[in-house]
């Protein structure tokens, strides 16, 4: 079974990359989204209230390698890796894992997105430059949790991130408003 869509995965018809009906622009705009974004996959020929594509979808070999080489023209700094999958119900569709950029990803045209839940929005302005200054760093929020207790907690480490976090313009003030765990464990909080 297919997930829901969400800020990992997302559904297109097969309709988007065949016929006069091809959108490659919605395809490509998504692709670029999730390199932005943490990365994700495109599952292209399962309709968006479906879990599986039409048990009688056929889907050619030959597919994967058009759906390569148009991303490729299409966009700028996405890895795409389509594959040709069939699903458990005998249905086939093309699968493509989009990877984290390195680098900004946009469009061959100069747009730039990013995947925020199950939406692929646009990025304007400032944000761009924002996120250009980002992709060198390993977003923390993707790093796994150490498992480290909260008795265990270095204060002194932990009101110096505080500290920054309270002195940054980039955050948000309802997050600042927060305030420090450290009251949880008996310790002064910030």
């Amino acid at each position: 079974m297919s997930p829901s869509e969400s800020q990992y995965y997302d559904k297109k018809s097969l309709r988007c990359i065949t016929g006069r009906t091809a959108d490659w622009a919605e395809i490509a705009k998504d692709c670029v989204a999730f390199a932005n974004a943490k990365g994700g996959r495109l599952a292209i020929g399962i309709e968006d209230l479906e879990e599986q594509p039409p048990a009688a979808q056929r889907v050619e070999a030959a597919m994967v390698d058009r759906v390569r080489k148009r991303l490729r023209e299409l966009t700028v700094n996405v890895e795409a890796h389509p594959e040709l999958v069939t699903a458990p119900n005998g249905g086939m569709f093309v699968d493509v894992l989009l990877p984290r950029a390195t680098s900004v990803a946009s469009t061959s045209d100069g747009r730039y997105f990013i995947r925020i839940g199950d939406e692929s929005r646009p990025v304007l302005g400032e944000e761009i430059l924002r996120l250009a200054n980002e992709r060198a760093s390993i977003p923390w929020e993707t790093l796994a949790a150490q498992g480290v207790p909260r008795e265990r907690v270095d204060a002194s480490k932990l009101a110096a991130f505080m500290s920054q976090i309270q002195a940054s313009g980039r955050v948000k003030e309802s997050v600042k408003e927060k305030g420090s765990s450290l009251n949880r464990v008996g310790k002064p909080g910030l």
